[in-house]
């Protein structure tokens, strides 16, 4: 009788603890500073550098591989693109301060710019041995994993596109 008890005792703390801790996993993974939610029916704001052919001034916005994944990941979002040009090390500032969502340049997961202020995306395609990735905000879970899923989406057609 006695182990009856425990044994429904436990159960029902685990359902009561359960419900007590399911409310806390509605915002997973954790967005903290609602970049998902801005970017959304809003505007992404990218900052790029050029790097041909991933990232090519163009005028009055940039062209080339990474431009046009950005521009297509943007429509998803339902969200128009801002562009901001500069060089990686302002860029990389500007994406640390909260000036720039997304930072493109045709860079590499060995990048020097990799930090805890700036995140990369996982790699969305290997060029010359080179797995190149896109810098986002550090913490902006939600927004990253909405992009590397696009990427990941892409990934057959963007390896098509860096062939020789």
């Amino acid at each position: 009788m006695a182990d009856y008890l425990i044994s429904k005792w436990s159960a029902s703390s685990w359902l009561l603890a359960g419900a007590l801790l399911l409310p806390a996993c509605s915002d997973f993974p954790k967005d903290p500073e609602k970049t998902l939610k801005r970017v959304e029916n809003g505007t992404l704001v990218v900052g790029y550098s050029e790097n041909p052919p991933w990232v090519v001034q163009g005028n009055p916005e940039p062209t080339g591989i990474e431009p046009a994944l950005v521009k297509a990941f943007a429509q998803t979002l339902h969200a128009r693109v801002r562009w901001r040009k500069g060089t990686e090390q302002t860029l990389f500032e500007d994406l640390e301060k909260r000036k720039i969502d997304l930072l493109i340049a045709g860079l590499t997961d060995e990048s020097p710019w990799k930090n805890e202020k700036a995140g990369f995306t996982r790699s969305f395609v290997e060029h010359r041995k080179k797995k190149h990735v896109m810098a986002a905000i550090q913490g902006e879970n939600a927004f990253v994993m909405r992009l590397e899923e696009f990427l990941y989406q892409r990934e057959a057609a963007i390896a098509q596109r860096t062939q020789p």
